[in-house]
């Protein structure tokens, strides 16, 4: 849905980052060729390797994540009106700071495992991905507000809308508006 505001997708900035010659091998170094796949990281391969091994997510995370904030930065200072950064770990990659505005999408584990199953992760990737993240009460407790995403996608939807139109306007959100 497209409400007008601009969109700073930190997943498509990790993308662009892991084609980096720097990066790709650093990774290749650090994890060996297994990662690639016609000359370029497989995310899919990558993410068997760092989900669920700290230390290799660790890795991963210090070697990407200040260059995905830098670039999130560029970007930024080149957008005016509303600006959302989607990022699935604001608070771990530090961009709180750079946000006026935090509303944070939840719903509860079994539907994240619903969805991930359906994107062709197996039960050990999908398990390992959700234990590599904060609980969902992490992310709630920092943001301003709050959107439950188990619903029908018109009521989602319907509620970003909502937040939206107030934060388009400049204004603030009441505490009864805060979480649906």
């Amino acid at each position: 849905m497209k409400l007008g505001a601009k969109v700073i997708r930190a997943d498509e900035i990790g993308h662009r980052i892991l084609r980096d010659e720097r990066v790709k091998n650093a990774l290749v170094e650090r994890f060996g060729a297994k990662i690639l796949k016609d000359g370029e990281i497989d995310r899919e391969e990558l993410g068997g390797v760092v989900f669920g091994n700290k230390e290799a997510m660790g890795f991963l995370n210090r070697l990407t994540h200040p260059r995905i904030n830098e670039m999130i930065k560029k970007d930024m200072e080149k957008l005016d009106g509303v600006i959302v950064v989607e990022a699935a770990i604001l608070f771990e990659m530090g961009l709180e700071g750079i946000c006026d505005f935090i509303v944070a999408t939840y719903c509860p584990e079994e539907e994240q495992m619903r969805r991930l199953l359906q994107k062709g992760l197996s039960r050990g990737e999908a398990k390992a991905r959700l234990s590599s993240q904060m609980p969902p009460e992490y992310y709630a407790s920092r943001s301003d507000v709050v959107i439950f995403t188990a619903k029908a996608l018109e009521e989602t939807a319907k509620r970003a809308e909502e937040v939206y139109k107030i934060l388009s306007r400049g204004g603030k959100l009441e505490l009864s508006e805060k979480q649906s």
